[in-house]
């Protein structure tokens, strides 16, 4: 990347001021009548100035400088570098760098790895790994699907995020250990085996779907009753407590159920493209997490009319019990119990849970509680919080048994791209609309920042001209097809100097340039979003220039199949990170 070098240049310049600073920000301005790159560094060393005291930083920094004086200092050490075509100083001391042509070619189309390939004594070194420096071990904790509930649209987007997120991570050279933490003991599961005790087992050969159904619906109308019914409440109450005893006249019923939700679960993990590296359970956890809190009463936790809770309010949070008057252990005495494994399990430096913003003042409470306990985690646990999902025709709930399944949203899906592939005269292809249908649903969550709440809108999910993901996968297979009309094989040489680029074709070079450091930009916030807005913006630059220019039979063929190539290899990566697959045709 020409953004390695520039940031090295501009570190040396600055050093030469006598001035330091440990970040330079280096950003990409969304017009490009400002500059391929541009920074604001002039203003943070100004206001670091103006936070010092009289005497002057350096010779170079005299008191009441503008950030405009700061600018053309920098520039003046700068001097002119040979991959820049122009630096420009604009309104409040932004520095505008414009690349070269030629360079930008370079860098985007040539291997950097192959110098014989590449222009000579060029003066700078550009890279396309985009590896951090700082390389961590992350544990990214995500799907969270408590046993005998259905999946829904709902629970889709911590599964979307998290594969997503392990996948930039692991681009950027972190090493990654994907966990499911699943909630088999508790309330909700005695709700579940009362619903199950009332509705009675079904009886025949029932598919994964038709088990999970059942549980669903069990789940439902024990939630129900709870709430409505001080009999039954008693009941699950009992139930409960019954449960965390092992009573074994409950254990054949409560491992049916149990076993017909984990291998409901396996199947839909496939279909996503997740593969766990472990899945934690609260019943492997709550003896843990139950004797941390009990040899910890006085120190970190206390009594409370029976109860044993965390006082939050000492901390600026707000108390939580941690184990109830009837002696069991909350969500919350089990987390403390599922954080010593997790670390025992993996040696991280950074834990990642995804779960829904609804829970932020838990983990806040949590995490203190477990930072007390274990000192060596402070800092290390981080709650990702994401917004509600609904669907544009209405409101589902899984308390109330009105969901939308995976399987409701997937057929759905599926029926209208295949409708779509009709009135385009497309053949109908079952396994591409399948890989469709699933771009769509994927990129249809993942184009939003996770805290933003989400209404699925099925024709704008599948559209083929704007912001979704089959156009992504359509625009990857249109350029990809001229690929295969022109037999390109990128074996051709290309001498970048002497070509006149077209607007068209310098704005996807352009992009392509900034694709690294939208990958980094999207692990360091957390937000696959990034590499989505990205994508479509490079979709439209390559539209835009297909429907202008003669690829194939054109006296600037080479270059045009290149970029194209560059369009596809990029698109096809990007998707990927978002765990969507680019099909060759559609």
């Amino acid at each position: 990347m020409i953004k390695v070098q520039l940031e090295k240049d501009l570190q040396k310049a600055i050093s030469k001021l006598g001035l330091k600073t440990t970040d330079i920000f280096i950003s990409i301005p969304e017009n490009p009548k400002f500059g391929d790159y541009f920074t604001n560094v002039a203003l943070q060393l100004t206001k670091q100035k103006q936070g010092k005291s009289e005497q002057p930083a350096s010779p170079s920094a005299k008191r009441g400088e503008s950030p405009m004086d700061v600018a053309n200092q920098i520039l003046k050490e700068l001097g002119h570098p040979t991959y820049l075509e122009r630096v420009e100083v604009a309104g409040g001391g932004f520095i505008n760098f414009f690349i070269k042509d030629e360079i930008l070619l370079e860098s985007v189309i040539l291997d950097p790895a192959s110098p014989e390939k590449n222009l000579k004594n060029r003066s700078f070194s550009p890279s396309g790994a985009r590896a951090q420096d700082d390389k961590k071990k992350y544990l990214i904790e995500y799907g969270h699907v408590n046993p005998l509930k259905e999946i829904h649209i709902g629970h889709l987007r911590t599964f979307f995020l998290g594969e997503s997120l392990s996948r930039i991570l692991e681009s950027l050279g972190n090493k990654v250990f994907r966990a499911n933490y699943q909630g088999d003991i508790g309330l909700h599961i005695a709700k579940a085996i009362w619903g199950i005790e009332k509705l009675g087992l079904p009886k025949g050969e029932l598919s994964h779907e038709e088990k999970a159904k059942f549980l669903g619906q069990s789940y439902a109308q024990g939630n129900k009753a709870y709430d409505e019914d001080k009999e039954a409440k008693v009941e699950i109450d009992d139930l409960n407590n019954r449960l965390y005893a092992k009573d074994q006249n409950l254990m054949e019923i409560y491992q049916l159920a149990r076993e017909w939700s984990l291998a409901y679960f396996e199947p839909v993990y496939n279909l996503f493209g997740i593969k766990y590296d472990h899945c934690f359970f609260e019943s492997e956890v709550e003896l843990e997490g139950r004797q941390l809190v009990l040899a910890n009463v006085g120190k970190v936790f206390e009594e409370d009319k029976g109860a044993i809770i965390f006082p939050g309010e000492k901390y600026g949070l707000h108390n939580r019990v941690f184990i109830t008057a009837a002696g069991n252990p909350t969500y919350e005495a089990k987390e403390t119990g599922l954080a010593k494994l997790e670390f025992d399990t993996f040696n991280y430096d950074k834990s990642i849970h995804i779960v829904g913003a609804e829970q932020e003042g838990y983990f806040r409470v949590v995490f203190k509680a477990v930072e007390m306990l274990f000192p060596h985690l402070k800092g290390k646990k981080f709650h990702l919080s994401y917004g509600m999902v609904d669907i544009k025709e209405g409101k589902m709930s899984s308390r109330s048994g009105e969901v939308i399944t995976v399987d409701d949203i997937l057929n759905m899906v599926i029926d209208r791209v295949k409708d779509i592939m009709r009135e385009n005269r497309l053949k109908v292809d079952e396994e591409v609309a399948k890989v469709v249908a699933l771009g769509a649903i994927k990129f249809a969550y993942l184009k939003y920042s996770p805290k933003t709440n989400v209404i699925f809108d099925l024709e704008k999910s599948v559209s083929l001209q704007g912001d979704s993901g089959p156009y992504l996968q359509y625009t990857h297979a249109r350029a990809n097809s001229v690929l295969e009309q022109s037999k390109y094989s990128g074996d051709k040489e290309l001498n970048p100097q002497g070509i006149n680029l077209e607007l068209e074709e310098r704005e996807i070079l352009r992009l392509t340039e900034y694709y690294d450091s939208i990958i980094a930009q999207a692990g360091k916030e957390l937000k696959p979003n990034l590499i989505g807005e990205y994508l479509l913006n490079l979709a439209k630059a390559f539209n835009l220039f297909y429907t202008k220019f003669p690829i194939i039979k054109s006296e600037k063929s080479n270059l045009r199949l290149a970029i194209t190539a560059k369009v596809v290899e990029t698109i096809r990566s990007g998707l990927d990170l978002l765990g969507i697959n680019a099909p060759k045709k559609m």
